[in-house]
């Protein structure tokens, strides 16, 4: 079962992605199953309706106490816990409950995967950062609960493999020495590989540097409203500190001497102060000893700034 918290701003948010996902799941209402899920919906407070477009069930939570979160989630591992058959609840953007306004969100949910062992658990984030802090901090309630898989970027030669195929069924090829240029401005980050081959093959023409610039553009410009609002969340130093990264593109030590009179930063105690805020809003990661910029696309628009 799959469950994406992107978006949401709290428990009551949460229990409805988790009770629309066992919906789509175990959507068939008219067996014994589906009888157990209404009970449990209706133990919610929700709702079932029908989408007037394609016709799908989509549930409707009616708005409920902050304290009644922990009976939501009980009722809802009760429900998956007595099926009686293996069950793998995968939660993406699972770090967007730290940012929920109830502080006991990460106890509440630490609690339920403890209640239910039998349900097997996958959290996956996009945030590094907060991803292993959340389960290596001594004080955070995940802590050592689970192991830590880091998600390494796929295989060049792999992934080439699989961009050539489709390019194929249209009748184009695309030469190594380009498929190399988009890995390396990409920097292997997946979204973006993707979104540029997606362009490529939609121009369907012959694919030469050209093109490849051409596509690079207009990427960077579809986006180029978005990043300048980032000016707006940082101080002056902050934000020139951010783009010194972005020029420099891997940095060991962003504190060294070297790095600060290259791009005229002043003192290190600054870049430091600096530093610790851009990693906390995760402008910035710390990976593979040393600091890079998150989003390889506003790194690329910083360098041309």
């Amino acid at each position: 079962m799959f469950v994406d918290l992107l978006g949401t701003s709290s428990m009551h948010e949460a229990n409805k992605k988790l009770a629309n996902a066992i919906l789509q799941q175990f959507g068939n209402l008219h067996t014994g199953l589906g009888k157990k899920m209404l009970a449990m919906l209706s133990s919610l407070g929700a709702t079932i309706s029908m989408d007037p477009i394609n016709g799908a069930p989509q549930i409707s939570l009616g708005l409920v106490q902050a304290s009644e979160a922990e009976r939501s989630m009980e009722a809802i591992g009760t429900f998956l816990n007595e099926l009686k058959q293996p069950v793998v609840v995968a939660i993406d953007e699972f770090q967007q409950i730290t940012a929920y306004t109830r502080q006991n969100a990460k106890a509440i949910f630490r609690s339920w995967t403890q209640e239910f062992p039998m349900i097997r658990f996958i959290f996956s984030g996009s945030h590094r950062h907060t991803m292993q802090t959340m389960f290596t901090d001594h004080g955070r309630p995940f802590y050592n609960s689970a192991q830590v898989w880091s998600l390494e970027s796929i295989d060049k030669t792999d992934y080439a493999v699989f961009i050539r195929a489709f390019f194929k069924k249209i009748n184009l090829e695309i030469s190594e020495p380009l498929l190399d240029d988009i890995f390396a401005w990409c920097r292997m980050q997946t979204y973006y590989v993707q979104l540029i081959c997606n362009k490529l093959y939609g121009r369907k023409q012959v694919i030469g540097e050209k093109l490849l610039s051409e596509v690079k553009q207009e990427i960077i410009q579809q986006e180029a409203p978005l990043f300048g609002t980032y000016q707006q969340l940082l101080t002056d130093f902050q934000w020139r500190t951010l783009k010194a990264i972005a020029l420099q593109e891997i940095v060991p030590s962003p504190t060294a001497q070297e790095f600060i009179a290259k791009y005229n930063l002043g003192a290190a105690s600054s870049v430091s102060t600096a530093l610790q805020l851009l990693v906390k809003k995760e402008f910035v990661v710390y990976q593979n000893d040393h600091y890079r910029l998150h989003d390889t696309l506003l790194m690329r628009w910083l360098q041309q700034l």
